[in-house]
């Protein structure tokens, strides 16, 4: 039980990092009065332009992957418990970047960070996943519709593979989990997908309504 919960803090710490926040800062503005007001790679983006957008995007996949490499150093030594690990770490990670204490317990929406826990995962999940973001941005225009596509995918996949006895097949590990643990992994990845859609709550009443707005790259004035 220490172990989930240090995994849980380690990875709230550092996803609590409000990388759009910092980086909007560095231009002199609050990214939070901008655009949706929301602190993601998207929306700083939409504001900040391109080199803006792909630093928050790249810190907000770092604050996943750095605590995961720190607590598989500390805990994830048995192949057993090496995605248990990486769960709770990406759990608190993902729930640090919704909820920083640093902007009043508010956030982001997780999906970037959720990539970070993913790519650490399996290289080959997350390609899927960023194809499925990207491929449904570029052919409706809607990033958030993309981001859904993604965390439903997220879900599925974790039902197949974990549901099936199967491993992912990160680091050197070929059993990343004790069967025990099935369970227990995929009420997780359910916690982390629902988060995931309930964040984008917003979103998907605006599609649903059509008023959703579409990514545009050409930078605010």
């Amino acid at each position: 039980m220490m172990m989930r919960i240090l995994c849980l803090l380690i990875g709230f710490a550092f996803g609590s990092i409000p990388t759009g926040f910092v980086v909007a800062k560095l231009h002199g503005v609050d990214v939070r009065k901008m655009g949706s007001g929301n602190i993601g790679s998207t929306n700083v983006l939409r504001n900040l332009g391109k080199k803006a957008g792909a630093m928050t995007l790249a810190g907000d996949i770092l604050k996943a992957l750095i605590p995961l490499f720190i607590t598989n150093a500390l805990f994830g030594g048995p192949a057993e418990t090496k995605y248990l690990v990486t769960m709770y770490t990406g759990l608190g990670a993902v729930a640090g970047h919704d909820f920083s204490p640093w902007l009043s317990f508010k956030g982001g929406k997780g999906i970037a960070t959720s990539g970070g826990v993913i790519l650490y995962t399996d290289p080959r999940f997350f390609i899927a996943v960023l194809v499925t973001v990207i491929g449904t941005a570029a052919v409706t225009g809607y990033v958030s519709l993309g981001s859904l596509m993604a965390a439903v995918i997220y879900i599925v996949v974790h039902f197949v593979v974990i549901g099936r006895g199967d491993f992912f097949a990160f680091g050197s590990a070929v059993r990343t989990y004790a069967p025990q643990y099935k369970v227990e992994i995929l009420i997780i990845a359910v916690i982390m997908a629902g988060m995931a859609i309930w964040r984008h709550k917003g979103n998907i009443q605006r599609l649903l309504q059509g008023k959703e707005n579409k990514l545009s790259f050409k930078k605010k004035k």
